[in-house]
C-alpha cells in the first residue's frame, strides 16, 4: 500500500500559527516510524500542510501526485472542518482511497466523525497499534472488525464500533520519530521558546498526566495515565538527534516533566555523564518545584520552564479541578529565577465561574509574577473533557460557534457566553490582559537591557510581532 499521512493546514484557516513557530508534528512521526518499523515494504509519505502554508489547491496537488492508497490525517477540534474539507478533497480525486482520521477530536467523537461523509475510519486513543493494524488489514482484505481501536462505516454507511485497544506499557519499544521523512528545516520554536542559535527540536519523555482538570484532553487521550521512557532511550534519542539532524536544542512537550524527581534527576546526570551539549524548554507543575532538582536541570542544560498557572484566582481553580494553593505560583516562579532558569507562563481566561472580577485577579497575579513570557489563553472545552460536557449541558456555548473557535490562540470570538461574561467581553480582557503585561515600562526596559545575543534580539522582534497580532 502507499500511505500518506497528513497535518492538516490551521493558520491560514482561522488560527495564528503555532504561538508564533511551527513544530514537527511528533504524532505523524511517531506513527511513521512504527508503520515502517512494521511493514517496510509499505510507500510512506507525510504532509506537513500547517507547516508548509499549503492551500488546499495545493493539497489536491500533492495528492494527486502521490496517488495513496490510504490517508491518514491527524484531527484537533478547531482544524475538523480543515479535515473534512480535505476528506472531500480526497474522495474527490478518488472515491477508493481511505480516509482515516485519528487525534483529540475523533477520540473524544468517534460516532459523530465517522458519520462524516467522505471519512471512512477513526482510529482512539494512541495511534501506532492500531493505525498499523488498520493498514496491515486493509492490504490483506479482511474485515475491519478485527481491528480494536476504532470505529468505520461500511459501504452501506452502516457503523461500527470495535472494541478498544490497551494503551501501550513500554513506550521504549516504539521507534524514534520518522524526523528523515519530514521538511526540518521549516520548523521553528516560538520566540517565547527559543533559548539559542541552536538547531531546535521537540520531544517527548513521557506520555500523559496523573491529574484530572477538567479543561485537559491530554488526560483523555492519554487513558489518565501516566508512562515513561527509560533515561537510556530518552538519550539515545538525542543523540540521534544531534548526530544526524544538527538538533541540540529540545522543547519537552510532555504534560508534567518533573512529575517523578528521581527520574528528572537521572536524565539531569545523563546529559552530563554524555557530556551532551544541548539547551532545553519544558513543562511542569507550581507544585512539583523544589530546588535540588531545579539545580540539577540548570547544569544540564533546561534554560526555560513553563508554567500553567491557570487562573488567579483560587475558586476557578478549585472550580477546574486544578487541585493547587494559589500561593504556589508565586513560590515556584522564586525558585525557578533563583536558579538561574527563566520562566514562562499560561493563564486562560473564561472557564465556568469566571467573572470580570477573577479575570482583574488572573492579571494582577501575571504581573507580580512577572515571568520572562506570559500567555492569556481563551480557554478552550474541547470535547472529551469534563469542561465540554459542563458548557453543554448549562447551555453556554455560542449559538454561531464553530470548530475553528475553540483555537487557544487565534483572533476569533471565544466559544463560551457565560453568565454575566459574553465572548465578546472574554475577548476584550484577552487583549486587554496581554497589553497590562507586556506594555508595563518596568517590562519593556528590563527586556531591552536584557539583551545580551543576538537570538535575543531576534526574540524580542519576533515577540513583539506576535504580540500585535494578538493585542487587537
Amino acid at each position: 500500500m502507499k500511505v500518506l499521512l497528513l497535518n492538516p493546514p490551521f493558520t491560514d484557516y482561522g488560527g495564528l500559527e503555532g504561538h508564533g513557530g511551527k513544530s514537527l508534528p511528533l504524532n505523524l512521526a511517531y506513527l511513521a516510524a512504527y508503520l515502517r518499523e512494521k511493514k517496510p515494504k509499505t510507500e510512506i509519505r507525510v504532509l506537513d500542510c500547517e507547516g508548509l502554508r499549503l492551500t488546499y489547491d495545493r493539497i489536491e496537488e500533492e495528492i494527486r501526485a502521490i496517488k495513496p492508497d490510504l490517508v491518514g490525517i491527524t484531527c484537533p477540534t478547531p482544524a475538523f472542518v480543515q479535515v473534512l474539507e480535505i476528506c472531500r478533497i480526497i474522495k474527490s480525486i478518488s472515491p477508493n482511497i481511505i480516509t482515516v482520521v485519528g487525534g483529540p477530536h475523533p477520540t473524544a467523537m468517534p460516532k459523530e466523525t465517522v458519520s462524516e461523509k467522505n471519512i471512512d475510519v477513526a482510529v482512539l486513543y494512541e495511534g501506532e497499534y492500531t493505525f498499523t493494524d488498520l493498514v496491515e488489514t486493509i492490504e490483506k482484505n479482511e474485515s475491519l472488525e478485527r481491528v480494536k481501536g476504532i470505529f468505520f462505516k461500511d459501504s452501506k454507511d452502516g457503523i461500527y464500533e470495535n472494541p478498544p485497544r490497551e494503551i501501550i506499557k513500554d513506550l521504549d519499544s516504539l521507534p524514534f520519530p520518522a524526523r528523515d521523512l519530514f521538511p526540518l528545516d521549516i520548523y521553528f520554536p516560538p520566540p517565547t521558546k527559543r533559548m539559542s542559535n541552536k538547531k531546535t527540536g521537540n520531544m517527548i519523555t513521557s506520555r500523559g498526566c496523573p491529574y484530572r482538570c477538567t479543561y485537559c484532553m491530554a488526560s483523555y487521550m492519554w487513558q489518565r495515565r501516566v508512562r515513561f521512557r527509560s533515561i537510556k532511550n530518552v538519550m539515545d534519542e538525542i543523540e540521534e538527534c544531534i548526530n544526524k539532524y544538527g538538533i541540540a536544542e529540545f522543547n519537552f512537550h510532555d504534560e508534567l516533566f518533573t512529575v517523578n524527581k528521581q527520574r528528572v534527576i537521572e536524565f539531569c546526570r545523563e546529559v552530563k555523564r554524555r557530556n551532551l551539549d544541548i539547551v532545553w524548554v519544558c513543562m511542569i507543575r507550581v507544585d512539583f518545584v523544589d530546588e535540588e532538582t531545579l539545580k540539577e536541570m540548570e547544569s544540564a542544560g533546561c534554560k526555560k520552564i513553563a508554567f500553567g498557572f491557570e487562573s488567579g484566582s483560587q475558586m476557578i481553580l478549585d472550580q477546574m479541578k486544578k487541585r493547587v494553593a494559589l500561593e504556589k505560583a508565586e513560590e515556584a516562579v522564586k525558585l525557578v529565577k533563583k536558579a538561574g532558569i527563566k520562566t514562562a507562563g499560561s493563564f486562560m481566561l473564561g472557564n465556568i465561574g469566571e467573572t470580570e472580577e477573577t479575570i482583574r485577579q488572573t492579571i494582577n497575579l501575571a504581573k507580580r509574577l512577572n515571568c520572562d513570557t506570559m500567555a492569556f489563553f481563551i480557554a478552550s472545552p474541547y470535547p472529551g473533557t469534563e469542561f465540554y460536557e459542563t458548557a453543554k449541558a448549562n447551555g453556554y456555548f455560542r449559538r454561531d460557534l464553530e470548530w475553528k473557535d475553540f483555537a487557544l490562540v487565534s483572533n476569533n470570538l471565544p466559544p463560551l457566553n457565560l453568565p454575566g461574561l459574553p465572548a465578546e467581553r472574554i475577548l476584550y480582557w484577552q487583549k486587554k490582559a496581554y497589553r497590562e503585561y507586556y506594555l508595563r515600562p518596568k517590562y519593556i526596559l528590563s527586556k531591552i537591557i536584557g539583551i545580551r545575543s543576538l537570538v535575543e534580539l531576534k526574540n524580542l522582534y519576533n515577540g513583539v510581532k506576535l504580540f500585535l497580532r494578538l493585542k487587537g
